[in-house]
């Protein structure tokens, strides 16, 4: 018995210093210095969509002026070239590929092993694979809660409308949460959701948008990048009221656009290239909400009465209230675990 004990605990040294081994030789990335640093940023839609994507471009613009490091930009990289386009920038020795696309994930998760002295990161992604593949997400349920509060607290008619350029997992958690945030403070009303298949199509918006307004819907926001210029538009037309998406969207519309929710693509694609700079960007999703003021809303240039104003804001309060004591919990989990 003694015996088998002692061989027993020899096995198990072994494993034990064997696992360590293996984790400190897990191959540590090989970042390069600021001033020899190329970036490139790969975009689903234009620069000039006011949403989305000009968000990206302007938050690259902005490290770039900063860092001064070289950069690149290409616009409007469809699913079906988008392995190339990623694969010619790698071989062009960009050492910083940002992806700023959900629907980028899967395709990086190809190329990435070819390239492992190249970072590549995803905004608004859900992936990631050592030593070289992040994503930079938001808290997107947060987000439409609370765009979904300002909703119901906003409509006469009871109906909410939202047009989006495809389904995605992301896109429809951002849903549940507006459904939530809409029958929060108003459980009578309806959500109307509208899909148009496509990210870049202002007419295709504003289309599904007139559809909606002629159901009744009388706030409408959406998920549409530049098709969401046609919705506003069409609720500039209609006499109804707007909500913006991504950026402050007032300009586009000063009397329809109410208030715009955001969710700062500039601040994660500068943010990407801090960490990068600072060498501690790391294979993993990265996640942003209403702490870390990354996911908020603008404010309502005198769209909504005081009264309306004041109560939004304690929901926003709330909401990140409520997500502080759930990242102390996790920790609190974590530690405890240990």
């Amino acid at each position: 018995m003694l015996l088998k004990k002692i061989v027993t605990y020899f096995f198990l040294s072994v494993l034990v210093i064997f696992l360590h081994s293996c984790a400190s030789h897990k191959k540590a990335f090989n970042f390069v210095d600021k001033d020899k640093l190329r970036i490139a940023l790969v975009l689903a839609g234009p620069v000039n969509d006011s949403s989305w994507n000009a968000a990206a471009y302007n938050g690259l613009k902005r490290f770039q002026t900063d860092y001064k490091v070289e950069i690149a930009v290409v616009e409007k990289v469809n699913l079906e070239s988008a392995k190339t386009v990623f694969c010619t920038l790698a071989d062009k020795k960009y050492n910083l590929i940002i992806a700023h696309s959900y629907d980028y994930g899967a395709i990086l998760e190809k190329v990435v092993p070819s390239y492992p002295d190249i970072f590549f990161g995803v905004i608004g992604g859900e992936v990631k694979q050592e030593p070289n593949l992040c994503s930079f997400s938001f808290k997107d349920e947060q987000y439409g809660y609370l765009i979904g509060a300002v909703a119901g607290l906003n409509t006469a008619t009871n109906k909410v409308g939202i047009v989006v350029g495809k389904k995605t997992p992301i896109i429809e958690k951002t849903i549940i949460g507006l459904r939530k945030g809409l029958k929060s403070v108003n459980p009578k009303a309806d959500l109307v959701v509208s899909y148009i298949n496509v990210w870049d199509d202002i007419s295709k918006g504003r289309e599904a948008a007139i559809e909606q307004i002629n159901t009744g819907v009388d706030v409408i926001t959406h998920l549409a990048d530049s098709g969401g210029v046609g919705v506003i538009k069409a609720a500039e037309d209609a006499d109804i009221s707007a909500i913006g998406a991504i950026t402050d969207q007032h300009d586009l519309a000063p009397t329809a656009v109410i208030t715009s929710g955001i969710e700062d693509a500039s601040q994660l694609v500068y943010l990407i290239c801090e960490n990068y700079v600072a060498r501690i960007l790391e294979p993993l999703i990265y996640r942003f909400g209403l702490k870390d003021q990354i996911v908020d809303i603008t404010e309502s240039y005198g769209n909504i009465d005081p009264t309306t104003e004041a109560r939004i804001n304690r929901i926003k309060a709330h909401l990140t209230e409520l997500e502080i004591a759930q990242m102390q919990q996790s920790r609190g989990k974590k530690k405890n675990k240990k």
